[in-house]
């Protein structure tokens, strides 16, 4: 009886949960299966964090010391032996010592923008050498080049931007310094000259480095001929490194003097006379120097790394109908200068005096 009864009520009960269970589950089951079919689910994992790579060259030269006048002032035959080198470089800078339009015509600065010149510095000892009339003349031809102009200017707004360009996805300031000037700026005026300061330029750095992904440097201070950089050059160009600068280009008048890194900053400390005319042969020397920038991006994690330091030596030859023009040592024959090949060797065991790692040549 109690079986009988079990059957009739409790068992009943029980039944008709199971059911109601088994139902739910298949529902349940055939609804799932639905959705997915809908909404397929991703088998192969998260997606996968995509990595950037971008990569730029930059070259760095001396100084421009060119007065010289030439016929009909085309002086694209003073400058087209560096055409080649200079265009194979996303990035290219020099420093303009003498003043365009006192010194030398707009043409020459119309020469090196054609063979391919990306920014001029243009604070050097020389800068106020006619005063502030030089400095306003000089960047009536400036501002209006299409150049990245830096180290003069007509306004202290002027002075306080630090523009920065962008190539193949990698952002650069161009910086400008003179240590010293060979005449004083006038009061109130000093917005004329990027004069070197142990505290505002470096803090000029160190905002450029959260600007742009590279900063390079121009620098003009004291230095000595084919001798080690001063003490004072290696505690500026250590200050500067610390700061944030990526690249130095120093300018120590027609000196040319050893590179190595302080850290992961490059420093060329002397890089002599890119172009001139000068008279003595070894103010006709002059140094190029290259690097390779890459920048790594994962996520939003940035990374920028600097390979490949080479340097190579110009020289600017005295040609037959008078004017000079300038070459890279490899192009030169014993005629154009003799005993090339010695000259070469001395300065290359100078130049590596500091960093055997940088290498001599290849940079075209």
């Amino acid at each position: 009886m109690k079986n009988k009864d079990f059957w009739d009520h409790s068992g009943k009960v029980l039944l008709t949960i199971a059911l109601l269970l088994g139902f739910t589950s298949l529902s349940l089951n055939l609804s799932s299966r639905y959705f997915e079919k809908k909404n397929p689910v991703n088998t192969e994992g998260t997606i996968q964090p995509k990595e950037t790579i971008q990569v730029i060259n930059v070259l760095g030269g001396g100084q421009a010391v060119y007065g010289k006048s030439i016929t009909n002032d085309d002086y694209t035959v003073v400058v087209e032996g560096l055409d080649t080198l200079v265009h194979n470089y996303d990035v290219s800078v020099y420093t303009q010592n003498s003043l365009i339009g006192t010194e030398v015509s707009t043409q020459f600065g119309d020469a090196m923008k054609n063979i391919g010149f990306k920014a001029v510095s243009l604070a050097t000892p020389q800068s106020m050498k006619f005063d502030k009339p030089g400095i306003e003349t000089s960047l009536s031809y400036w501002n209006n080049s299409g150049l990245y102009v830096t180290g003069n200017y007509l306004s202290t707004d002027q002075q306080n931007l630090i523009p920065h360009f962008e190539v193949n996805g990698i952002s650069v300031v161009v910086l400008s310094f003179t240590e010293k000037l060979d005449n004083a700026l006038p009061d109130y005026e000093q917005y004329l000259v990027n004069v070197y300061d142990d505290v505002r330029s470096l803090q000029i750095v160190e905002q450029a480095s959260y600007i742009a992904d590279v900063v390079i440097v121009s620098m003009a201070w004291d230095g000595i001929h084919n001798e080690q950089p001063t003490e004072r050059q290696q505690q500026i160009a250590k200050a500067l490194a610390d700061a944030g600068a990526s690249v130095i280009l120093g300018n120590a008048g027609s000196a040319i003097q050893p590179v190595h890194w302080i850290d992961d900053t490059l420093i060329f400390y002397g890089m002599g006379n890119l172009v001139s005319d000068a008279f003595m042969e070894e103010d006709r020397i002059g140094l190029v120097g290259g690097i390779t920038i890459t920048k790594s991006t994962y996520y939003d994690k940035t990374k920028i790394e600097l390979t490949n330091p080479r340097m190579d030596l110009v020289y600017s030859i005295l040609e037959p109908n008078g004017y000079y023009s300038t070459k890279l040592f490899s192009s030169l024959s014993e005629e154009e200068l003799t005993n090339k090949d010695e000259i070469y060797q001395t300065y290359r065991s100078f130049l590596q005096s500091m960093d055997d790692s940088i290498r001599m040549g290849g940079l075209q």
